[in-house]
């Protein structure tokens, strides 16, 4: 009759601690899942903060940059 209070201790211990790793695995899994949506909405975040940035550099450079130099047609001739 010990044995039997002993083997039943031992399973309701043994079924505590696979509950609890399981519990620490599923809440591992979340996590991870969780951290790499955020990276991936960062790096689209990211990608398209870069795309704005380049084409609104090219619009403002095209609209306000140095004009254009003239097409020189002749070459010079030396005065002597």
């Amino acid at each position: 009759m010990a044995s039997d209070d002993l083997h039943s201790d031992w399973a309701a211990w043994l079924d505590a601690e696979l509950a609890e790793a399981e519990a620490a695995a599923l809440r591992a899994h979340r996590r991870e899942r969780r951290n790499r949506r955020l990276l991936r909405a960062l790096a689209w975040t990211g990608a398209a903060a870069l795309a704005a940035g380049l084409g609104f550099g090219l619009v403002y450079t095209a609209q306000h940059g140095p004009a254009p130099r003239p097409a020189v047609t002749a070459s010079p001739t030396p005065t002597g």
